[in-house]
């Protein structure tokens, strides 16, 4: 809490929200009232409490929250008379300016409406709403999630993605986000030599994939 005295100062009250590292913190008292199960929290308990989560959460999920969520897709591995639980949630969304983005989530548990039909094992095709809510399982956490599911389809398993997917677009994004061609690049048709960006995403993916075994 001590890090973060001279920014509560200046944005204490204010319909702000602010990218720190580990995540984003909302300042504005209105939101507060968009976390689930936090009602009777104060608005210095909601800031701490924000602050102590900032990189515990599922960030993918704090993508679509804070841009446009597209779509979600995922493999069933648990049912229960209420809820339903994904081994994986793929995500897709995309940024005001166009540009999209993929992640994942992994064990994710959603209430059981509109899944009724699915069995363990089945994958799935949706979009839903993405909240924030607060975990007090083992401390209290501001968490996102996912609810009210809406255009479900089952798919076939061989439609998710897979890790080395996720990766690749990753690289694709960093080798984007650094290029010395960025401000006349159209976007469509890279303007970087084929060969040595090849050798760029070779190198990226290798380095990515060490860091997520």
């Amino acid at each position: 809490m001590k890090d973060f005295e001279d920014l509560i100062k200046t944005c204490y009250g204010e319909n702000a929200c602010i990218l720190v590292e580990g995540g984003v913190l909302f300042f504005s008292p209105e939101s507060l009232k968009e976390v689930a199960g936090a009602e009777h929290l104060s608005y210095d308990e909601y800031l701490d409490i924000q602050i102590r989560s900032l990189g515990t959460y599922r960030s993918s999920f704090e993508s679509c929250y804070l841009n446009t969520p597209i779509q979600f897709r995922g493999k069933i591995e648990k049912i229960t008379k209420k809820h339903v639980c994904f081994r994986s949630i793929y995500v897709s969304g995309m940024y005001p300016d166009g540009l999209t983005f993929k992640g994942k989530e992994d064990h994710v548990w959603m209430d059981l409406s509109g899944f009724e039909s699915f069995r363990t094992g089945d994958c799935a095709e949706f979009y839903a709403e993405v909240y924030r809510y607060l975990k007090t399982g083992s401390g209290k956490q501001i968490d996102y999630a996912l609810r009210n599911p809406e255009d479900i389809r089952k798919i076939d398993a061989y439609a998710l993605p897979s890790d080395d997917d996720l990766i690749r677009q990753e690289v694709d994004q960093i080798i984007c986000e650094t290029c010395l061609f960025r401000d006349h690049c159209s976007g469509v048709f890279c303007l970087r030599n084929p060969e040595e960006r090849e050798a760029l995403q070779k190198q990226l993916f290798n380095a990515i994939k060490g860091t997520h075994g």
